[in-house]
């Protein structure tokens, strides 16, 4: 059967429930793609027990990487900006468009009430989810001492924003705060639930003294102030929006049939314009049958939507999703207390907040139990058996194997004007120098348009270690068996990532060779300008000052990855940071450097060792000062370790440290796409730390060359 790609646009409930069905029982024929602008999914129903103090933020979020990569389904972290219907095609915010054969949105609704002036600037939406929490947690340290009285105004007060109020009132009553809080609504709070269920609601807010303004409508919001549009006004220390819940206002661009802005479907969850698309959830109207927004309806409609797809690609009739007319919905209204109800009929208090917390860990811990747990009690030998090779620069061949071979080289090129084995070949053409590298990258992910754009800046680095630019580019790139139609596509992908990469360098990708075999390889050969004396590991001196550009870990963010043991927040973090390009700085750098080089397969110990070998100085490098990738000592602290590491660690014998510290392990650990190390002269040093923190790098001096033998002394 010919592949088909499917697009998954959005990480909700029944997205997620899909890709774990995906990752039971796989579809054959079906190439799945995840687009989410988050590496996790903040699971609503448990959020009001996090502020409390219910749960803890990583107890009520869904690994979106873990759970893709389990589906064997690739992530794009990014927005979708329109849909082309007729070219297939999903345009980004960030990269190329994307094709599909299938598109599925389950991309929820808008929270944004940007009519609103000032709204933008002065309030807090509760989505996202991260960075509500993250600005709530932040509000809460501001406060400083107990005997505070804040004063919290939420706009919109249906169910979510009662409870989200009475969450906070208890969060600040624990810390010792006397909370001034104000529900505000255009109609009648929490108007849509039950007569008796409401009369219950509003006796908890009214007991824990939560104003109530109904009827209201806003104007305006500046800092601190709401106005109204008949002149009054609320001081509100912070403003949050629980209302909006509208569709998002890029889909009415489409040509999607619409529902008052929501994508409408059959019950078969098919879209009534274009039977390629599904959708479900709140960005979804079942035609001819209203449904309110909630995620019970998206729960229920995901196995559903996994048989649907697998029928539509086998042409088989389609089912219908029948929606259940009463569901049960649950309520925090205080510390383990909650309200639960079906239809009219209620119950409230601590037995019914244990079965609520027993419903929702129950769901996510679907999710959980797909992931190794961090501590499996087998030590580092266990894991060094157990682990895959890594397809990153871990899986570089050894610094001592590579030294072997090099030694049986020509020590001296006619057109060479430095030594093999430093980062480029430096190459005297009709008297202009030239210099020339090669690298290459074997897959670490399912991205091939992540995975090109990777292998470029990797390759880059070599390039502006010496204080080039890059001119020509040739490619060689390996793509794995397949369809016409999926080698195409993963060709496309993988040249547009290069090319927007290069060309924004100054770069033209000129030539190359593909060829096809068991995984994907993209590798680049770059020919650079070297418009004055080319910098080299030849030439620090005591005094000089130690700059790295990026954080260290990547080799062990993505071995633990393969063990099943990274988040996904860490992982998209260093995926990030292998994708930002150093060129802008490296020419910063490259005025002021004495040597310089770019941190790859030999780690931060082995690079540096090279600079101090062939600059004739040792080093002391503070350990304290290091930056390394979220995630990292976490994961070396339980024994992870790249595949490479060993041979990193035994190949810098001169390297003096304590295995006292967290951090000593990363000293060998394999990067791509790595940082810049360069020797800063002393007087130089505030010039670059400034640029390097205006452009967002890392900056902090990490080491101080000194005189003596070639060694690394680790404080």
């Amino acid at each position: 059967m010919p592949e088909k790609r499917l697009v998954l646009l959005g990480g909700g409930h029944s997205h997620i429930l899909l890709l774990k069905k995906l990752g039971m029982r796989p579809v054959e024929g079906l190439i799945t793609t995840l687009v989410t602008p988050d590496a996790t999914m903040i699971y609503t129903g448990m959020l009001p027990g996090a502020i409390v103090g219910n749960y803890d933020q990583n107890d009520i979020q869904v690994d979106l990487v873990k759970l893709a990569n389990y589906a064997n389904s690739r992530v794009i972290f990014d927005l979708a900006t329109d849909i082309n219907l007729e070219k297939k095609n999903l345009s980004l915010e960030k990269r190329n468009p994307l094709s599909y054969d299938i598109l599925s949105l389950d991309i929820g609704i808008n929270y944004s009430l940007l009519q609103l002036k000032g709204f933008e600037k002065f309030v807090l939406p509760i989505k996202p989810f991260r960075e509500f929490f993250s600005s709530w947690e932040q509000f809460l340290s501001g406060l400083g001492a107990p005997g505070k009285e804040p004063a919290i105004t939420l706009i919109g007060a249906g169910a979510a924003g009662c409870e989200l109020a009475l969450a906070m009132n208890l969060k600040l009553k624990t810390l010792g705060h006397i909370p001034r809080i104000t529900l505000i609504d255009r109609y009648t709070v929490a108007g849509h639930l039950p007569i008796k269920v409401r009369k219950k609601l509003m006796s908890y807010l009214e007991g824990n003294n939560i104003v109530l303004k109904e009827n209201a409508h806003i104007s305006a919001i500046s800092e601190k102030v709401i106005h109204f549009r008949e002149g009054e006004e609320m001081i509100s220390d912070l403003i949050i929006s629980t209302a909006g819940g509208h569709p998002h206002d890029w889909l009415s661009t489409t040509e999607l049939k619409l529902d008052n802005g929501f994508v409408e479907t059959s019950q078969k969850l098919q879209s009534i314009s274009h039977d390629f698309v599904f959708a479900t959830g709140d960005c979804a109207a079942i035609q001819d049958y209203p449904l309110q927004k909630a995620g019970v309806f998206a729960v229920r409609a995901s196995s559903i939507l996994y048989k649907n797809l697998e029928r539509y690609l086998n042409s088989r009739v389609l089912l219908n999703y029948i929606p259940q007319k009463k569901f049960l919905q649950a309520l925090i209204v205080g510390y383990k207390k909650a309200l639960i109800f079906r239809g009219a009929s209620s119950v409230s208090g601590y037995i019914p907040w244990l079965y609520k917390n027993f419903v929702d860990r129950a769901f996510l811990k679907k999710f959980s139990s797909i992931s190794m747990p961090m501590d499996s009690g087998q030590g580092d030998k266990a894991i060094e058996e157990t682990r895959p090779l890594c397809g990153a620069c871990g899986a570089k061949v050894g610094g001592e194997v590579l030294e072997k071979v090099l030694r049986n080289l020509p020590s001296n090129v006619p057109v060479m004007t430095n030594r093999i084995g430093d980062d480029a070949a430096v190459l005297n053409l009709s008297e202009s120098l030239k210099v020339l590298t090669t690298d290459h990258l074997r897959k670490f992910c399912n991205d091939p348009w992540k995975m090109a754009r990777i292998t470029a800046i990797h390759s880059l680095g070599d390039i502006w270690a010496m204080g080039a630019d890059p001119v020509a580019v040739m490619s060689h790139i390996t793509i794995p068996e397949g369809s016409p139609e999926f080698q195409e596509n993963c060709l496309t992908e993988i040249m547009a990532a290069a090319r927007s990469a290069f060309l924004a360098e100054g770069a033209h990708i000129v030539g190359g060779h593909t060829s096809k075999g068991v995984e994907l390889v993209i590798g680049f050969t770059i020919l650079g300008n070297v418009h004055e004396k080319p910098r080299t590991t030849e030439g620090a001196s005591p005094t000089d000052k130690v700059i790295l550009t990026k954080p260290i870990g990547v080799g062990t963010i993505l071995a633990g990855e393969m063990q099943g043991l990274s988040k996904g927040t860490w992982i998209k973090s260093a995926h990030d940071w292998m994708m930002r390009s150093q060129g802008n700085i490296a020419r910063i750098m490259g005025q002021k450097a004495t040597a310089m080089t770019d941190i790859t397969g030999f780690g931060l110990a082995g690079h540096l060792m090279k600079i101090c070998q062939e600059s004739d100085v040792a080093v002391t490098l503070y350990l304290d000062e290091l930056p390394v990738l979220e995630g990292a000592k976490e994961l070396a602290s339980h024994g992870v370790r790249s595949t490479l590491f060993e041979e990193n660690l035994s190949h810098n014998p001169l390297v003096r440290f304590s295995t006292g510290d967290i951090k000593w392990p990363l000293l060998f650990d394999p990067q791509t796409s790595g940082g810049l190390l360069a020797s800063i002269p002393e007087k130089d040093v505030n010039i670059v730390v400034k640029k390097l923190n205006e452009h967002g790098f890392c900056s902090s001096v990490i080491g101080e060359f000194v005189a003596g033998r070639p060694e690394i002394k680790v404080n």
